[in-house]
């Protein structure tokens, strides 16, 4: 009768432990899963290393989506008027100006506030006088939601701009492109 018994015991605690092994292994199994299906992808944008003049991919983990290049905007003569807290200040073009993008991030501050980072150098030999960053904003889906911009004055030659936009505040943010770069000289 005592072995009898044993047996039992032996048997719940087999089926114990294999309902421990079945647990742990789908846990596992999920977990492996969720590690698998959110592999970040490399970032689009293209940047210049200044002493090597190679173009490189540089690894994000925002989930950029595909951008062939960075358009600059060639139109002759065209004017832009930049605001300032004294009023416009008027600019036109400068298609002369040589500038690299070292990097370009997001920077999540919380759910529905972020801000687009990154650092600008200029390899003239002159001071640009104004550089108009534009950024297309997108939602999950790919819709654009809006633009975001940095603007800064008088870039000094060999100098980097450490550049911030103002605050984006739409929860629905997931990735940016480049819409433009204006580099303008003041009139």
């Amino acid at each position: 009768m005592v072995d009898v018994l044993a047996g039992r015991g032996d048997d719940r605690l087999m089926q114990y432990s294999k309902k421990k092994i079945i647990i742990f292994a789908l846990l596992t199994g999920c977990i492996t899963l969720i590690c698998l299906s959110s592999v970040p992808v490399f970032s689009d944008q293209i940047y210049t290393i200044e002493s090597q003049g190679s173009s490189f991919s540089v690894y994000d983990s925002v989930n950029y989506r595909v951008q062939e290049t960075i358009p600059g905007e060639r139109t002759d003569g065209r004017k832009f008027f930049v605001s300032r807290p004294f009023g416009y200040l008027e600019c036109t073009e400068d298609t002369h100006a040589n500038i690299s993008i070292k990097k370009t991030y997001v920077d999540r501050v919380s759910r529905d506030k972020a801000y687009i980072r990154g650092e600008i150098k200029n390899l003239d030999d002159k001071t640009i006088d104004v550089i108009v960053l534009t950024f297309n904003l997108y939602n999950a889906d790919g819709d654009q939601i809006g633009n975001a911009y940095a603007t800064v004055d008088y870039l000094e030659p060999k100098k980097t701009w450490k550049f911030s936009t103002d605050p984006i505040n739409r929860p629905d943010f997931k990735f940016e492109r480049y819409g433009s770069i204006f580099v303008g000289v003041y009139s």
